[in-house]
């Protein structure tokens, strides 16, 4: 998925899906997987040959927000 249609895929993807309470919370392991995610997005962005710099940063601050949420799931 492009870039430019990553956002478009994601609010689409989320109005699939229906909340239910019965899922319960996002877990460590849930944060954990979505940083590896978004780890493999990073990789594909900077390798790509299209200017991604303002999307790069975007998302670098984005792993810093969440490395510290993480870090508040573990010593919570």
């Amino acid at each position: 998925i492009a870039s430019a249609n990553m956002a478009d895929y994601i609010k689409y993807l989320y109005k699939t899906v229906s909340y239910d309470k019965s899922k319960r919370v996002l877990t460590k392991d849930d944060y954990v997987y979505m940083r590896d995610l978004l780890e493999t997005v990073l990789v594909q962005l900077q390798e790509s040959d299209l200017d991604n710099d303002a999307e790069i940063t975007k998302l670098k601050i984005l792993f810093i927000r969440l490395d510290h949420h993480i870090a508040r799931q573990i010593s919570a």
